[in-house]
């Protein structure tokens, strides 16, 4: 559990940029990175590009990284953990669980736009 701790804190840097995208959720289950993760869990899917797969999902750099997500309409933040690609998604946008969607779009429909990511603290 540490060694993934502090890998987490060493590969933040790629994302530590602020990226504007839309917002959608889904239904996880097992991701490219590997994990498990349920309805109720604060995880990622970043796109394609974002992630750019190595020949083996599983050891992607960017699997287990914390990324704030920031909601301007609402001025909710949250954190999650990148676990999953999102191939529906374009460049910048991000993935959710239904759960840590309400969290930060209530009142959304399934889509917000304009939201602010990355690995640092962003928005608000």
């Amino acid at each position: 559990m540490k060694l993934r701790t502090a890998l987490a804190l060493t590969i933040s840097i790629p994302l530590a940029a602020a990226y504007v995208g839309d917002m959608t959720h889904y239904t996880p289950g097992v991701g490219s990175c590997g994990y498990t993760s349920g309805p109720d869990d604060a995880i990622v899917a970043l796109s394609v590009p974002m992630m750019a797969n190595p020949a083996n999902p599983n050891s992607n750099p960017k699997c287990g990284t914390k990324i704030s997500i920031y909601n301007p309409s609402t001025g909710q933040t949250t954190w999650a953990t990148v676990v999953d690609t999102c191939v529906g998604c374009e460049e910048y946008d991000i993935d959710l669980t239904l759960s840590l969607f309400n969290q930060i779009a209530p009142d959304g429909n399934g889509r917000v736009h304009g939201i602010e990511w990355g690995g640092d603290a962003v928005g608000g």
